[in-house]
């Protein structure tokens, strides 16, 4: 029997969602953007037994407080070297550089790793086909997206390391004509709240975009 965990907390200055996944007791724990003794006590009420901190970009809101988590649990960092090497995240190195084609076993789940740049020059997704379940509906897997798409929107891509065409070239090719991925997979973006690859290709405003050939 899987048992899902799957927790989205919101914190820090700027709102970014903070997620606790996994199952069977072990978790990872997805961008720590502040608030660390929510954090913390969640994992603790889950009794869970954290393996690792992943971060799906560098930028502070989404790191702000990691070393604190690094330091209770004594866990390690995982993230892209880009993102070390193109100066957006240089306060500590990963203890495991994470690139395409990666994936991390957390319980019963296997966590996929995609490289999704444009809001930043080593943004990574990760996405995990073993959820069948959330909140009572059929899903087929989830994603966790960063800051690449939001609910109904998309992440910035005018701060430094930024890509307007990487970004959409992120959305489109490696979730919306994913093989991998259906409509039917959660979207677990950095802020905001939660949707689905289909809601996005219906709703999202900048859908013409990432879904055919557009001009910027």
């Amino acid at each position: 029997m899987i048992y899902l965990i799957l927790e989205r907390l919101i914190v820090g200055p700027l709102g970014t969602n903070s997620y606790i996944f996994g199952s069977n007791k072990k978790v990872v724990m997805i961008d720590i953007g502040g608030d660390p003794d929510i954090i913390i006590d969640t994992v603790e009420k889950l009794e869970a037994e954290p393996i690792a901190v992943l971060l799906t970009h560098g930028h502070y809101d989404h790191t702000l407080k990691v070393g604190k988590i690094l330091r209770y649990f004594d866990i390690p960092l995982m993230f892209n070297k880009k993102e070390f090497e193109s100066g957006i995240f240089t306060h500590k190195k990963a203890d495991k550089w994470l690139s395409e084609g990666d994936s991390i076993e957390v319980g019963a789940m296997n966590l996929k790793v995609l490289e999704t740049p444009g809001h930043s020059p080593g943004a990574l997704s990760y996405y995990s086909k073993e959820p069948k379940e959330f909140e009572g509906k059929s899903i087929d897997g989830v994603i966790f997206t960063g800051d690449l798409i939001f609910r109904r929107s998309i992440g910035r891509s005018d701060l430094k390391g930024g890509d307007p065409h990487l970004l959409f070239s992120s959305i489109k090719t490696k979730i919306m004509y994913n093989p991998e991925i259906t409509d039917n997979f959660l979207i677990l973006p950095g802020h905001m709240g939660i949707s689905s690859v289909g809601e996005e290709r219906q709703l999202n405003m900048f859908r013409n975009y990432f879904l055919e050939d557009f001009d910027i």
